[in-house]
């Protein structure tokens, strides 16, 4: 009996194939840079600690080019309303140390809900990285940029801090004031990071399937 793999078969794959490879090249230096935090309690280590089942993500897109800043964040399952939200920056190395100051608008971000709700979501919200007064500052947190001898090297920080990964963003609680779930802002999945996969899994799909018309 004669075996063979329908030509439906081979025929998606070599379009899925060729719908990857026809993708322009990410650029070298990325101007467009997507961060992503898994917001947890185990991950805040509050001290003294007061249990929580809380668990959100965070998502901040950060354009050098625009120098904007876009934020999203969802949150559940919080011992009670959120009080504050927020990234902190800088740390020397990843995680370390495991607590530094706040970067950007204190309590929260402008419009976060806080004081409404355990568990909710918030944004996108796109700042402009380049404005800051004291009387509006805008995204900043005005102790952070009093840190810096000018305005712009407190922007230059906070962007090399997010480029770097020495950030995180958490969520707090009155029962938790210190905060209560938190995550370190890393890269998320590169687009097109499954293509060798598929190219081994279609190349082998077409070796299999020639030596079966060849057999039989």
């Amino acid at each position: 009996m004669k075996l063979s793999l329908p030509n439906n078969s081979i025929r998606s794959c070599l379009l899925a194939l060729a719908s990857v490879l026809i993708l322009p090249a990410p650029a070298a230096h990325a101007d467009v840079i997507d961060l992503f935090a898994n917001l947890s309690f185990a991950n805040e280590m509050p001290t003294p600690p007061v249990p929580s089942t809380g668990t959100g993500s965070a998502h901040v897109v950060l354009d050098t080019t625009a120098q904007t800043l876009t934020v999203s964040a969802t949150f559940s399952g919080l011992t009670g309303p959120a009080i504050a939200a927020h990234i902190h920056c800088c740390q020397t190395a990843f995680n370390v140390p495991p607590a530094v100051g706040v970067a950007t608008a204190v309590p929260a971000f402008p419009g976060f809900p806080i004081n409404m709700m355990t568990s909710g979501s918030y944004g996108p919200m796109t700042f402009d990285l380049t404005q800051f007064s004291l009387a509006n500052p805008g995204v900043y947190n005005p102790a952070f940029v009093a840190m810096f001898p000018s305005f712009p090297q407190a922007e230059a920080a906070l962007i090399a801090g997010l480029e770097s990964h020495l950030t995180y963003f958490n969520i707090h609680t009155t029962a938790n004031m210190g905060g209560e779930i938190r995550g370190q802002l890393v890269p998320g999945p590169i687009v097109g990071a499954g293509l060798p996969g598929l190219i081994v899994a279609c190349g082998g799909l077409l070796g299999w399937w020639r030596r079966r018309q060849r057999t039989v």
